[in-house]
């Protein structure tokens, strides 16, 4: 820091390379929601085998932390590190599974100060550091992402067996500002709960403030080789899986949702993301008698006016896929109270 004291001011941010800012207005939290997205940073890049233009950023941060824990009274709290999942980042930083192909000079010395950081932590926080991702867990479906949500046992198609509670409340959420793209959730039934769709299905629907929403969780998508930003949509099924409603539809500018279990060079890794504006140029089904099967074809134009689907196909981040992995949990957990251990297998 600039004045050479190892203390962070109780609101911090990272403004330049390895170098921490004191705000001149006291508050009570720091920005988790900066901190968040440096930690996720710095893990994708791990995740790519490099250590990313954030690295001296994230490693300026880490090192006034690690000054800060010589304090009688750390301003770190345990709950800004589980927010800010800084113990997922230490721990990948510390991960030889995960060092960069090509490693710079300081990373050997980045490297002992995560590890002297997450052993201050461990001995400051004792247990309740190692419960960080069963807090997680527990807040998952009551304040996290599955708010709202449960698990409909009577649903067994792929991204719909979930459903919105009956009890839940909707907020009230300006329509225009409500999602940009690269928004991201769990399952269907959560963007519902959000209010883009207005049922947890693989149907075209109209959100609760209005506007066509297409869902694509299933099928197959492929980038057309001459049209930029164009793609044609397949999907094959009965007659009722063929949005006939469509038909009406062609010309319209309508929200695409695309879902992880969706063949397209553009799905998300993991749970389902609103992808942006697409106009629906072309609708075409047809059954084909061999197969006994119907299919629907379509030709969706993405809209120019918005950003390009690379500034946010790394979504989900890191901290998603850390939520991912909890969600994935949680439904097993939910089989298995239903069903049993037996049900689970079969």
């Amino acid at each position: 820091m600039a004045s050479g004291k190892s203390q962070l001011s109780n609101r911090v941010r990272v403004s330049r390379l390895n170098n921490v800012e004191k705000r001149e207005e006291s508050t009570s939290a720091f920005d988790e929601d900066f901190i968040l997205e440096l930690s996720d940073s710095i893990r994708e890049s791990l995740d790519r085998g490099e250590i990313g233009p954030r690295w001296e950023e994230a490693m300026g941060f880490l090192a006034a932390a690690f000054r800060d824990e010589a304090n009688k009274e750390p301003l770190m709290d345990l709950a800004t590190i589980e927010r800010g999942r800084l113990d997922r980042l230490v721990a990948d930083i510390t991960d030889p599974d995960k060092r960069p192909m090509n490693e710079p000079d300081r990373y050997a010395r980045d490297v002992r100060l995560a590890e002297r950081l997450e052993w201050r932590w461990r001995s400051r926080f004792r247990e309740r550091y190692f419960s960080i991702q069963s807090s997680r867990y527990l807040k998952l479906p009551k304040t996290g992402r599955l708010k709202g949500v449960e698990r409909d046992f009577e649903v067994n198609n792929p991204g719909e067996e979930w459903r919105i509670k009956g009890t839940t409340r909707f907020q009230a959420i300006d329509r225009d500002t409500a999602f940009k793209p690269g928004h991201w959730w769990l399952n269907l039934a959560c963007a519902q709960r959000d209010g883009i769709v207005d049922n947890p299905r693989e149907t075209p629907t109209v959100g609760r403030f209005g506007g066509d929403t297409l869902p694509l969780l299933t099928g197959e998508e492929f980038e057309d080789p001459v049209l930029k930003d164009t793609t044609t949509y397949i999907r094959n099924g009965g007659l009722a899986d063929m949005h006939v409603s469509l038909i009406t539809k062609v010309g319209t500018v309508m929200r695409v949702l695309r879902g992880h279990n969706l063949n397209s060079p553009f799905a998300p890794r993991y749970g389902v993301r609103y992808d942006g504006l697409y106009k629906l140029a072309q609708y075409g089904q047809r059954f084909y008698e061999k197969m006994k099967t119907d299919r629907m074809f379509l030709i969706l134009e993405r809209v120019k006016t918005q950003p390009p689907i690379e500034d946010f196909e790394m979504v989900p981040r890191p901290s998603q896929i850390d939520d991912w992995g909890l969600y994935s949990q949680y439904a097993e957990e939910q089989v298995k109270k239903r069903l049993g251990d037996k049900g689970f297998l079969n």
